[in-house]
């Protein structure tokens, strides 16, 4: 970029010196000012050359995507969605994991306030510091769309989630359904798999299987909290294992997970336990799940939102607020529950559009602006 400012410089005083007749006097007659407005043209046709040739052509501003979450497919389909959107509307995006750590989720924000950063999508921050450290981005000018973030909520920034109430009910709802259809009747014994405090959604999911609880509809025998910062898979196997001795069949009808990313050692658990009796429901879609609901039969259904979608939809709130375009405070996505007797082992988060037609795009806020922004950067 340097060259390109320097040959831009250049062409700039040229032009000058050609308008002006190699006078340093100034003028002010038509035909100069003709000169200058031609030079000036020839100026921006010339970064904009210089632009395309480095593959900056028009770009809008820089993007930062800072998600809180561990590592794993949602995380990576979801950054996949801010990328594609935020490259399709003129930016160029960076993507940030701190992997589950909230020290380094402050850290990687205190360090994106540092940077000529025009939108943050931030996934998942916490209450403590979302809000401080937010403001400060705004104070900046930074436009700010917070996604499943806990902590008060900052001015001109909208915060998404998705519909947690509606993720815990019909993966709920399924397994109940499945499982009196198997003869058991309500209340439904199940274990939950959650951890409680961690983020807003896993509470909002929680508060649902409580509101089931008072209404008769299921029991929880027991919730098992892997250890933040330890060994998931282990923690889950081990205490799965440890409930289905402590549970012989018929005491206890399925799991639940607030996270399908706590399912490796619970699918495990049961499978060397021989307890095929056992059904399986989940929050949050991936590739990985997919495979998982073809290949294990006691896995009915995973509710979720497309997180490709989700990063989509928070690039064009941010976007829209850089056009000076009214957003709302809060939008929650809709859910859907992905069951198993509806896929093959060829389905992918691809192709899932052809049960759900929300996966893999969506024409939420895709406003006349974003048309038109897209329609300017299409390659």
């Amino acid at each position: 970029m340097k060259k390109l400012f320097a040959f831009a410089l250049a062409m700039v005083m040229a032009l000058s010196l050609t308008a002006c007749g190699g006078s340093s006097a100034p003028t002010s007659s038509s035909s100069d000012s003709s000169a200058e407005a031609s030079g000036a043209s020839a100026v921006s046709q010339a970064v904009a050359s210089s632009e395309a040739a480095d593959g900056s052509a028009g770009a809008s501003g820089k993007i930062a995507v800072i998600r809180q979450l561990q590592n794993s497919d949602h995380t990576v389909q979801f950054f996949a969605g801010c990328v594609a959107e935020g490259e399709a509307l003129g930016y160029s995006v960076d993507t940030f994991s701190a992997d589950g750590d909230d020290v380094k989720m402050q850290d990687l924000m205190e360090q994106a306030l540092q940077k000529d950063y025009k939108i943050w999508i931030i996934s998942h921050a916490n209450e403590g510091y979302q809000k401080d450290l937010v403001s400060r981005a705004v104070a900046q000018g930074i436009k700010v769309v917070g996604f499943d973030c806990g902590g008060d909520h900052v001015d001109g920034v909208t915060y998404t989630s998705q519909d947690d109430k509606s993720l815990a009910k019909l993966s709920l709802d399924a397994l109940i359904e499945k499982a009196k259809a198997k003869g058991a009747t309500e209340p439904i014994n199940i274990i939950e798999i959650n951890i409680l405090g961690m983020i807003v959604p896993f509470d909002t999911r929680h508060a649902v299987i409580e509101e089931y609880e008072k209404a008769g509809k299921l029991k929880v025998v027991d919730i098992i909290s892997p250890k933040l910062g330890g060994d998931t898979y282990s923690d889950v196997n081990t205490a799965i294992s440890t409930d289905l001795t402590k549970y012989p069949a018929g005491q206890v009808n399925g799991i639940w997970a607030a996270s399908s990313a706590f399912l490796d050692g619970a699918v495990d658990a049961i499978n060397d336990a021989g307890r095929n009796e056992m059904l399986i429901s989940a929050v949050d879609i991936s590739d990985t799940e997919i495979q998982r609901l073809v290949k294990v039969p006691q896995y009915i259904c995973c509710a979720c939102v497309d997180p490709y979608v989700i990063g989509t939809v928070d690039v064009r709130l941010a976007v829209l607020k850089t056009l000076g375009v009214e957003t709302p405070e809060t939008y929650a996505l809709s859910a859907v529950a992905v069951t198993s007797d509806k896929l093959t082992a060829s389905d992918t988060m691809k192709t899932l559009n052809k049960y759900f037609p929300n996966f893999g795009s969506t024409e939420d806020f895709n406003t006349k602006e974003i048309k038109d922004l897209r329609a300017k950067f299409a390659k």
